[in-house]
């Protein structure tokens, strides 16, 4: 994880305690705080999954829905990588969801959105943004994600295989964004 804020950590910990569930303290997780433009631009490092968790793209998160910042994450991918990015509620923020797919379908063969639903948002659901190097990535059967999901090593409340698959599925108005 790369943050570029300490006290962000500090406050998580300290009043969403269940939201990180002592990920901070599991010894796997490698936390890193700079500044995550300048973090992608430098690192050698290869990873299989990139979320950026932004807040809008103004003021000093701009840069985080730049195509360099793109370009980097896509250098820091694995084979098979993927990225995904908060591209906001295109309900309200149509033009913020069409920047980030415009940008990523610039650079990664396999792009596009998928939704998942944020209570705290208004606007109904949140894009975010896809990409990737491979199309693999996105062909998989219900019965492999459903086996994949069998097996994990965590349970959920919301996600299952079937909202994985539906997550994928856009309606008009955000298919007209992506034109």
């Amino acid at each position: 994880m790369v943050e570029i804020d300490p006290s962000v950590i500090d406050l998580s910990k300290k009043y969403l305690p269940t939201l990180s569930a002592g990920a901070f303290e599991d010894p796997r997780t490698e936390l890193v705080i700079w500044d995550g433009t300048k973090f992608v631009a430098k690192t050698d490092e290869r990873f299989d999954v990139i979320i950026v968790d932004s807040t809008d793209p103004v003021g000093p998160a701009k840069v985080l829905f730049q195509e360099d910042f793109y370009t980097n994450c896509k250098r820091c991918l694995t084979e098979r990588g993927i990225l995904i990015t908060q591209s906001g509620v295109p309900f309200l923020q149509g033009d913020e969801a069409r920047h980030v797919h415009h940008r990523l379908r610039s650079l990664f063969a396999d792009n596009g959105f998928l939704l998942v639903p944020v209570p705290t948002y208004v606007g109904g659901f949140m894009a975010l943004g896809w990409a990737s190097l491979s199309e693999a990535n996105r062909a998989r059967s219900r019965d492999a994600i459903e086996q994949r999901y069998a097996t994990a090593q965590i349970r959920t409340r919301y996600y299952n295989p079937d909202i994985h698959l539906a997550a994928f599925a856009l309606p008009n108005y955000i298919r007209e964004l992506m034109g």
